[in-house]
């Protein structure tokens, strides 16, 4: 007898197998079907066909005849690969996406509640090792977990604390027909090679043994749980959101007091929240938080189509990306206008011998009288000495007056003249 791990499900739940006649999923179909049978209301499986391996038909005949005879409901999911095998790609990640899309459909076709892979001991030292030696340990979970939730239905690993060979003794006392997957002795794939030649060699010395591994991960996935926390109160009190523009403000000094791992973690998560398609590497992590510690006082890190990510002197700042071409306006009669995303208001007091007033964004050059004092002050000054970020000095509003006086830079600059007549408001920033 296995023991089968069934707390994550009850004998009302409707349970569906992801089964590949490979000895793994053929025991836990029955085990479900025999021993089992009153754990649940309602068993179905499902089957890809991936129409790779020569005896993908032979297999798919064979389970259907199995399912019949045992009277459990069977689909299948043809998958066509020959675009991606074609192209030269890895068919490993396209065909475990294509899967589960297919996956999240069926399930919620058929209203169930768990969809169960055989995934066992073995599966998860070998996975553990995978992310240890391939450097992906820092950033997530080092191995499976028994249960996780997607889209609207649950995932179990009912075998995941049961090693292949207590599956292997299963299957020969109970005469459990299968089909052996001939590309799992293929070293060249890398977790083949751990499986069938390195793991094996660890437990040929006496003093090794593989399955130590597993206490590596409870140990690394308390420490998570520990990161995550500092990561999610540091978003809660140190990431300032603008309420009425996509703009996300950390200081810089708390930022870079923050343990390395837990960078990453803050960074992961509002990446998360913010959805962004891509994942950012490590190497990409570290080579942000260099010009981080470094002297840099502006620059950008990262930039897509809808985000700007970049260091202005003290912040660091992750914005949408409003690179957009503002054309100058001319404005004749007093009223509420919006340029970029500044409010402008010009009073009906405002001297009518100074319209049309024009506004567009800065030029090389440009100046304006100092308020209170002799002389003028370049734009370009200004905007350094108040630390206004590049992405912010393409989006200033620069207002000029019929005598072609510069007379207001944003919220930075207004000519006393004007002080009762225009009102400026960087939307942006509230």
């Amino acid at each position: 007898m296995l023991d089968v791990n069934t707390k994550g499900w009850t004998k009302d739940k409707h349970i569906v197998l992801a089964v590949s006649t490979g000895v793994d999923s053929m025991v836990l179909l029955h085990e479900l079907i025999t021993r089992l049978k009153d754990s649940y209301a309602e068993l179905t499986c499902l089957h890809v066909n991936h129409n790779i391996r020569s005896v993908a038909k032979e297999e798919e005949r064979f389970l259907k005849q199995f399912c019949k005879e045992h009277k459990v409901e069977l689909y299948v999911k043809h998958l066509d690969l020959s675009e991606v095998i074609e192209k030269g790609n890895s068919i490993e990640n396209e065909a475990r996406v294509a899967r589960y899309q297919w996956f999240d459909r069926m399930m919620r076709e058929l209203k169930a509640d768990i969809l169960l892979t055989a995934h066992h001991q073995d599966d998860q030292i070998e996975t553990i090792f995978y992310r240890v030696m391939t450097g992906r340990s820092t950033r997530s979970s080092l191995g499976m977990a028994y249960r996780t939730t997607r889209a609207s239905y649950e995932i179990c690993k009912p075998l995941l604390s049961i090693t292949k060979k207590d599956i292997r003794d299963y299957q020969k006392m109970h005469h459990v027909p299968y089909y052996e997957d001939e590309t799992n002795k293929q070293n060249a794939y890398v977790r083949n090679d751990i499986r069938n030649r390195i793991l094996p060699e660890i437990n040929k010395n006496a003093q090794l043994a593989t399955e130590q591994i597993i206490k590596l991960k409870e140990w690394h996935d308390e420490q998570l749980e520990v990161i995550h926390n500092e990561a999610a109160t540091f978003m809660k009190h140190d990431v300032h959101k603008s309420d009425k523009t996509q703009k996300y403000t950390i200081s810089r000094s708390k930022f870079l007091k923050l343990r390395h791992s837990v960078k990453m973690a803050v960074l992961d998560k509002l990446f998360e929240q913010l959805q962004f398609t891509r994942s950012i590497t490590e190497k990409t992590y570290n080579e942000w938080f260099q010009k981080l510690e470094g002297n840099l006082t502006q620059c950008t890190l990262y930039t897509t189509d809808k985000w700007i990510i970049h260091i202005a002197y003290d912040k660091f700042i992750i914005m949408a990306n409003y690179d957009v071409k503002h054309f100058p306006i001319q404005i004749t009669h007093p009223g509420i206008y919006n340029y970029s995303h500044y409010h402008i208001e010009i009073k009906h007091d405002f001297p009518a011998e100074d319209f049309p007033i024009v506004i567009r964004t800065r030029r090389d050059g440009d100046k304006f009288e100092l308020n209170g004092m002799e002389g003028h002050k370049k734009i370009s000054r200004l905007l350094i000495d108040h630390k206004i970020i590049q992405a912010e000095r393409n989006q200033l509003p620069v207002m000029v007056n019929a005598q072609n006086e510069i007379i207001a830079v944003g919220t930075l600059y207004l000519k006393n003249k004007y002080e009762q007549s225009i009102f400026i408001r960087n939307m942006g920033e509230e």
